[in-house]
């Protein structure tokens, strides 16, 4: 038995999703907003927030919390697909990419972008805050630039296969294009990358997620957009 914790549109939710997708990993998906996690969480983790996964299986009762904890879990354990590539300096550089992508999100982008769209479609505020979207939105075009100077470079973010890297910044970016917040004709290389790792059979759990309420943008399910 697997139980995944999360919650539709957290970025950190949605990697972990793409990975037991891309492993073909059969999961129950449970719906757990940060601002009021569900009770098991509350058992399993006390108050801390983000995805969670429960694993049950031959090698025990497995609980892990956190992107990273998570997904090193399993690929250190479901290893027919891996997302690490196999040479060490290759895995150095998926994991810096990683890293970095997540920090910079969670640090310049999501806590003002993503936060006032939330709290508009979910929460229901009165207002955006303006200051709040202009200064998430010039961090994410320094962003967005960084990202398509490596697509320029490289078949995928991290060197010439697909890895982890790439569904890290794809799960930042999809939550992000529900809202329409990504302006993919400044960055066309990206553009062209996102296209292909939007087309994969795992990503199609989240296309097919919506908001009560809140529709996604036009494009926010096309593969050729």
């Amino acid at each position: 038995m697997r139980k995944l914790f999360h919650w539709p549109l957290d970025p950190a939710g949605r990697l972990v999703r793409l990975v037991l997708a891309e492993k073909q990993l059969d999961v129950d998906l449970v719906v757990s907003p940060p601002w009021k996690p569900a009770e098991e969480v509350k058992r399993l983790m006390g108050d801390s927030l983000g995805p969670v996964l429960l694993d049950q299986g031959m090698h025990g009762r497995v609980i892990a919390n956190q992107t990273h904890a998570i997904i090193e879990f399993l690929e250190e354990t479901y290893t027919d697909v891996k997302l690490l590539p196999p040479l060490p300096a290759d895995r150095a550089e998926a994991r810096r990419i990683w890293r970095r992508v997540e920090n910079r999100f969670d640090s310049d982008i999501n806590g003002s972008i993503l936060a006032e769209r939330i709290a508009q479609a979910v929460q229901r505020a009165s207002s955006p805050d303006s200051g709040a979207l202009r200064t998430g939105a010039h961090a994410l075009r320094g962003m967005l630039t960084l990202l398509n100077g490596l697509c320029e470079q490289r078949s995928f973010l991290a060197g010439r296969q697909m890895s982890i890297a790439d569904f890290a910044a794809a799960a930042q970016l999809s939550s992000l294009d529900y809202f329409g917040d990504v302006p993919w004709d400044s960055v066309p290389e990206l553009r062209s990358w996102y296209s292909r790792i939007k087309s994969r059979p795992c990503f199609r759990g989240l296309l097919a997620d919506r908001l009560t309420g809140t529709q996604p943008v036009r494009h926010y399910a096309d593969l050729d957009f």
